[in-house]
């Protein structure tokens, strides 16, 4: 593999990641609890793509604009039944909560579709093939979403009425309401814009590998880490996150870390030594804890006053 179809990988990795992590950070800022259920939200998405795009026929770019906004509210039904509630509730509680939500969401998903792998009703499509890539369609159109998604949250947030609510919410919600704010309407967009994200990152992940009931499973450390990465809490942080970790586990797969042993010849240490690809999550729990022993905080994280 080369070094720049390993830059290509990483940056595939982090534009999936970005439109996950994102949507986890704004409801961390926003309701400051720890979301488990956020890549199972995702998979909900995933599914209703799959059911619009292969029974329905629908294709697959209507197919996830549609099944993407329909869990965006499918989120907000579940925070006026289940969150809602418990507003005043400490953020362990919640997120426990959220933690069951996200078993039950998974083993539904499992009930109606099955446990077996599947794949979205989509033409073969011929990659772009050179001497120093390869890349497909579907990996062009992931980095073209994500970037999409990027601009368009940072519009959202710095030049609406909406995203200055927002940050004024997250901000002070007492006092982003005695002004005049009505935060509970803020929240229903948070929701929505959060799980609309997570969605679309989903099926993107969906498009270029498969689906399985468990995907939501399979990313939810790497979506954390990034998140936690970059700074939770901070939109900008969650994508300087994705990308940092986009990297560092495809050049974790790439470093022949046998030369790094050898130290030029010093030790005599001849073996190749890489990291099998199976090992590839366990690079998302290594970062993640190097992160919480030397800054917590993250990245672009503030650090707390007092």
């Amino acid at each position: 593999m080369t070094f720049l179809q390993v830059v290509i990988n990483s940056i595939v990795r982090a534009s999936e990641l970005t439109l996950l992590s994102l949507g986890l950070t704004i409801v961390y800022d926003m309701l400051k609890f720890a979301n488990f259920a956020h890549t199972e939200f995702a998979v909900v998405g995933v599914y209703l793509a799959l059911f619009l795009n292969v029974t329905l026929g629908l294709p697959i770019i209507p197919a996830a604009i549609i099944a993407s906004g329909a869990t965006g509210v499918f989120s907000i039904l579940v925070d006026r039944a289940v969150f809602k509630k418990m507003r005043s509730s400490s953020g362990i509680i919640i997120m426990v909560t959220s933690l069951g939500l996200a078993i039950a969401l998974r083993n539904a998903i499992r009930a109606i579709w099955g446990a077996d792998a599947q794949n979205y009703a989509v033409p073969l499509q011929t990659p772009i093939i050179t001497e120093y890539f390869r890349i497909t369609p579907v990996q062009i159109w992931i980095i073209l979403v994500g970037l999409a998604a990027m601009f368009a949250f940072h519009l959202l947030l710095h030049h609406t009425k909406l995203g200055k609510a927002m940050r004024a919410s997250s901000d002070n919600p007492e006092l982003a309401q005695a002004s005049g704010i009505a935060t509970e309407k803020i929240i229903t967009w948070v929701w929505f814009m959060a799980v609309t994200f997570a969605s679309l990152g989903g099926i993107l992940i969906g498009l270029e590998t498969y689906i399985l009931p468990y995907m939501g499973f399979a990313i939810i450390v790497p979506v954390f880490c990034a998140t936690i990465l970059g700074g939770i809490g901070n939109p900008y942080g969650a994508m300087l996150g994705a990308l940092v970790l986009g990297f560092a586990e495809n050049f974790g797969l790439y470093i022949d870390f046998g030369k790094i042993i050898n130290l030029g010849g010093i030790l005599n240490f001849s073996k190749e030594l890489f990291i099998p690809t199976g090992y590839k999550p366990a690079i998302s729990f290594v970062l993640l804890i190097l992160v919480l022993l030397f800054r917590p905080r993250g990245i672009l994280g503030k650090k707390k006053e007092g």
